[in-house]
């Protein structure tokens, strides 16, 4: 789906292709260096571009999940994923949503419109509950999720531990579709 930025330019939100898997290795390898909101530090991203097609083609037949990229004047500058919380009949209700945008490419609307196809996808395959975890620091990640209705839940204290020792806690955020 292509949509138009606060910038006036346009952003193309749609599933990955297995030619995208040296853009997502770079990606995620970038972001990691950018931000202390993500799961891991700096050259933890190991996965080779061969091992990330797989992941695409797996991840392109999964009935359970979905995964859309940003394209962004022809260059992927951000990822989401959403999915099933589980497989039985009590979680098929709830999915979990996670979100990657490099650095440079944040503030200019992309993560909503991404956001928007994850909620879609919730909607079309009849997910109530959308869920999420933020580092409570990433104001700008928050201040997104609350804006498309996403309330604070719960908080997770020390949810990440930092190599010089430090920690960040991270909120539980739902929204009810």
């Amino acid at each position: 789906m292509e949509y138009t930025l606060k910038n006036g330019k346009t952003v193309i939100i749609r599933e990955p292709k297995t030619d995208d898997a040296q853009a997502l290795v770079s990606l995620m390898t970038t972001a990691y260096t950018e931000t202390p909101f993500l799961a891991g530090n700096p050259g933890e991203f190991t996965t080779t571009p061969e091992e990330e097609s797989k992941i695409i083609e797996n991840a392109l037949n999964s009935q359970t999940s979905t995964w859309f990229v940003a394209e962004y004047e022809g260059k992927v500058v951000g990822q989401c994923s959403v999915g099933l919380k589980g497989s039985r009949q009590r979680l098929r209700h709830r999915a979990e949503l996670g979100f990657v945008i490099l650095e440079r490419f944040c503030n200019i609307g992309i993560g909503g419109k991404m956001m928007t196809e994850c909620l879609k996808w919730c909607t079309d395959n009849g997910v109530t509950q959308a869920e999420l975890d933020v580092v409570t620091g990433n104001e700008r990640a928050l201040n997104m999720y609350k804006s498309f209705g996403f309330e604070i839940v719960g908080t997770s204290p020390k949810a990440l531990k930092y190599p010089d020792g430090t920690y960040a806690d991270e909120y539980r955020m739902v929204k009810f579709l």
